[in-house]
C-alpha cells in the first residue's frame, strides 16, 4: 500500500511538473521571475532559420504573449479604436479565434507625442491558465474569456475604483497566482492592490497603497511578482519611491523599503521588481538631467519598515529604465535602454562587466534559462550571452518588426510579439538515442 501511495504522489508531481514546464501564464513568466528551467533554448535564429513560424497580427500591441499547454493569447488594438483577444494555436502559429471585448482609448494626460508611438491600451500582458485568459486594457477593462473565446464576466476598473490620472497611461500587468488575479494602479489619483476571484471577478481584498511621492513620482508603470518564500508566497509591487510586499491572502503589508527616490522631477519606477530566493532588487531610473538613478538589493525575510535593515546593496548609476533585469543562478542582469548591458553580483553588488550588445534602443525586458541570458532590442536584435561573470556573446540574432513586448518561453519555444507580427523560434530537436 504505501509503494501504491508513493507511485500515485510521484506521478501526480510528475504531471504536475510537466503541466508547470508547458505554461508562461503571463508576464515574465508564472511568478515574474524571467527565468525558465528548460533546457534546450534557441540560440541561433534568423528570418529564415529556426523559425517553427510566423504569423500577422490585427492591429497593434505591446501586450507579452501568456501561453498555456495549447495556445497563446495576446491583446491588441485596431485602428478603430476596437479592444480584441487572440487565441494562437502554439503548434501551428494559426489564429484560433479573435474577440472584440471593447473598444476605447488610452486613459493619458501626457503629451501624445510621447507615448502613443510606444503604447496604446492593448499594453498590459494578458493571463491564461488551462481554462480561462485573463485580459487587461488601459481603458480599465477587463474581462475573463474561456479558452474558447467565450465571455465569463468583466469589469471596469475605472468606473469601479477612479480614473487613470498616470502621464503616459496604465501598463501594469496583472498576476494570476492561485485562485486570484491581482492588480496594481498606481497613479497621482486611485493607488491600490486588489486581489479578484478569477474565476467570479469577485473583490477578495483592494488594499490602498498611497504613499509619499512627488512630481511623477507616484506614477509606476511595474507590474507586481510573486517572491516565494519559506514562511509563504507574498506579492511584491513597486511605485511611488517604494517597494513592499503584501499577503497574498488578505492584502495586509508584510514589509516596506523606501530609497528609491530620483533628483528629477520627471522620476517613476517602470521596471518590475526582480527577485531571487532571498533578495529582491528594484530599479529607479533618472529621465532627466540633474540627478543619477539607481537599484536597491533587500535582504528577503524582514518585516515592518525594512529601509535600512534591510538594505544589501545601492547600484548608484546606470540603473535601467524600462527594461526589467533578471536575477539568474547569483548574478543580476540589466540591458539598459542605450543597449549596455551590466552584470552585478547579486549578493555584493560588485560588477562583473559592462558590453555594448546593440545600437537600437531596448524596451523588452532581459530573459533566462538553459545557461543563456537573452536581451531583446527594439530593432529585433537579440543577444545571447552566456550565464556568468564573463559576458561572453554567444550569438546575436535579427527578426523584422519593431518590439517593445517581452517575449515568454514555452517547451523549448521562445515567442517573439513584434507590434504587428508574431515569431515562434525553436532550436533542432535532439533525436533519441536508439
Amino acid at each position: 500500500m504505501n509503494g501504491l501511495r508513493y507511485l500515485i504522489t510521484l506521478t501526480l508531481f510528475c504531471t504536475s511538473t510537466a503541466a508547470m514546464a508547458e505554461n508562461w501564464s503571463g508576464f515574465r513568466g508564472a511568478a515574474g521571475t524571467g527565468v525558465s528551467d528548460e533546457s534546450n533554448l534557441p540560440l541561433e535564429w534568423s528570418m529564415d532559420k529556426n523559425v517553427a513560424w510566423q504569423i500577422d497580427l490585427p492591429g497593434r500591441g505591446e501586450s507579452s504573449p501568456a501561453v498555456n499547454s495549447k495556445r497563446l493569447f495576446v491583446t491588441s488594438q485596431t485602428e478603430d479604436k476596437a479592444l480584441w483577444v487572440i487565441a494562437i494555436e502554439r503548434d501551428s502559429g494559426k489564429i484560433a479565434w479573435k474577440k472584440k471585448v471593447g473598444d476605447g482609448v488610452l486613459s493619458a494626460y501626457g503629451p501624445k507625442e510621447l507615448y502613443t508611438h510606444r503604447h496604446n491600451p492593448a499594453t498590459p500582458c494578458p493571463s491564461a491558465d488551462e481554462e480561462h485568459v485573463w485580459a487587461y486594457f488601459g481603458t480599465g477593462l477587463l474581462v475573463c474569456l474561456d479558452v474558447d473565446g467565450n465571455e465569463v464576466w468583466r469589469r471596469d476598473l475605472v468606473k469601479e475604483y477612479g480614473p487613470y490620472t498616470i502621464r503616459f497611461g496604465m501598463a501594469s500587468s496583472p498576476r494570476l497566482w492561485g485562485d486570484n488575479l491581482y492588480i496594481a494602479c498606481m497613479t497621482k489619483g486611485p493607488s491600490y492592490v486588489v486581489a479578484l476571484d478569477k474565476k467570479t471577478g469577485d473583490q477578495v481584498w483592494k488594499t490602498d497603497r498611497k504613499l509619499p511621492a512627488a512630481d511623477d513620482g507616484p506614477d509606476s508603470y511595474s507590474s507586481p511578482i510573486v517572491l516565494q518564500t519559506a514562511d509563504g508566497d507574498q506579492l511584491v509591487v513597486s511605485g511611488a519611491d517604494h517597494i513592499n510586499a503584501y499577503d497574498l491572502d488578505s492584502g495586509k503589508q508584510i514589509w516596506i523599503s523606501g530609497g528609491l527616490k530620483v533628483n528629477s522631477e520627471f522620476g517613476r519606477i517602470i521596471s518590475s521588481p526582480v527577485v531571487s530566493e532571498e533578495v529582491v532588487v528594484q530599479c529607479a531610473p533618472n529621465p532627466g538631467k540633474g540627478g543619477i538613478g539607481r537599484a536597491i538589493a533587500i535582504k528577503t525575510g524582514g518585516k515592518g519598515d525594512i529601509t535600512q535593515s534591510g538594505r544589501m546593496w545601492t547600484f548608484p548609476r546606470e540603473s535601467c529604465d524600462i527594461t526589467t533585469p533578471t536575477a539568474y543562478e547569483g548574478k543580476l542582469y540589466m540591458v539598459r535602454e542605450n543597449g549596455v548591458g551590466i552584470c552585478i553580483d547579486l549578493q555584493t553588488g560588485d560588477v562583473h562587466y559592462r558590453k555594448r550588445l546593440g545600437d537600437s534602443s531596448y524596451r523588452a525586458s532581459v530573459l533566462a534559462g538553459d545557461g543563456k541570458v537573452y536581451c531583446l532590442s527594439k530593432n529585433g536584435l537579440c543577444t545571447v550571452l552566456k550565464m556568468g561573470p564573463e559576458g561572453e556573446i554567444l550569438a546575436k540574432n535579427k527578426l523584422e518588426g519593431d518590439f517593445f513586448a517581452t517575449p515568454a518561453i514555452v517547451d523549448g519555444t521562445i515567442y517573439f510579439r513584434g507590434n504587428h507580427r508574431m515569431y515562434a523560434i525553436a532550436a533542432p530537436r535532439v533525436a533519441a538515442k536508439p
